[in-house]
């Protein structure tokens, strides 16, 4: 089965779960998802089966849209309410946002990666070191903040904040820079991903609602890849492509291109080099052929 399922994924379980939930619904093992989202995070998880599972790479490397709840004088060991409190200030009462708080988080073309990530320091995940209590200088990590619209005001000593980032941009440490933009500490307290690249998460089901009415729920695998360059094969050419064969082209060269039958199928994946097609993934029964 090669499938894509938008899930939006509940606070309070794991992405995991999801995918072991997937799992006993489906009655299949081969699934993935497109980056894991924190227990206590809501949101977006494009989730594929079989073959397509080889595709979600092409999702991962997206730009992604969060929407997020910043408390401010509060400071966790993970940056999110999963961690200890190590960290407490008492806020001024004229505490306010700077006017140029949008323009400087546009701006930022680093962050640093928090301790409790999966970044390997020394051959180690750096959360393995964190959970030790090892002190390690942690790097920075370079990101594009795409778009940025704060929500509201400091409410509770909370404000609230959208940003679009590029692939890898660790939202915890978006919040603690905006912190302390504002002079004080913080830390995410809630974080939904409401969409990677043109795909919103409402056109995402909950696990139960998939589990009602599977064929309904699945996703088209023309939107994962619409940014991929597209080539259409006449039905001899389509034939040719399943058996691994290579064909010649007057397309650009580009290392990742879709290739569709002409009623639409897809077919996999191509690499296209000096006037030909090699095929690099190819759809074939429940089979792979790399």
């Amino acid at each position: 089965m090669n499938s894509f399922f938008l899930i939006d994924k509940e606070a309070g379980i794991s992405s995991f779960k999801v995918i072991s939930s997937l799992r006993k619904i489906l009655g299949i093992r081969k699934i993935g998802h497109s980056g894991t989202l924190d227990p206590f995070a809501t949101g977006l998880l494009i989730c594929a089966t079989g073959q397509y599972s080889r595709l979600l790479k092409y999702a991962l490397s997206q730009d992604k849209v969060y929407e997020v709840e910043l408390l401010l004088g509060s400071k966790s060991s993970t940056g999110d309410p999963e961690g200890e409190i190590i960290e407490e200030t008492e806020l001024p009462e004229s505490l306010s946002i700077p006017a140029n708080l949008e323009t400087k988080v546009r701006a930022l073309q680093e962050l640093p990666i928090p301790r409790y990530s999966a970044v390997k320091i020394a051959g180690k995940r750096a959360y393995s070191l964190a959970r030790q209590g090892i002190e390690v200088d942690m790097p920075m990590r370079e990101v594009k903040i795409l778009d940025f619209e704060l929500l509201s005001g400091i409410e509770d000593k909370r404000l609230c904040y959208r940003a679009k980032v590029s692939k890898g941009t660790y939202i915890r440490a978006l919040s603690e820079y905006i912190a302390g933009e504002l002079g004080c500490v913080g830390m995410t307290t809630q974080l939904r991903r409401s969409a990677i690249a043109d795909i919103s998460v409402d056109e995402a089901c909950i696990v139960e609602d998939l589990a009602k009415d599977i064929h309904s729920k699945t996703f088209d695998v023309h939107r994962i890849l619409h940014y991929l360059p597209a080539i259409e094969l006449s039905e001899s050419q389509s034939k040719s492509f399943l058996h691994g064969m290579r064909l010649p082209t007057d397309a650009a060269d580009a290392p990742d291109t879709a290739i569709y039958s002409a009623n639409g199928l897809f077919l996999g994946i191509a690499k296209v080099e000096s006037l030909e097609i090699i095929p690099q993934l190819v759809m074939d029964g429940g089979k792979t052929c790399a």
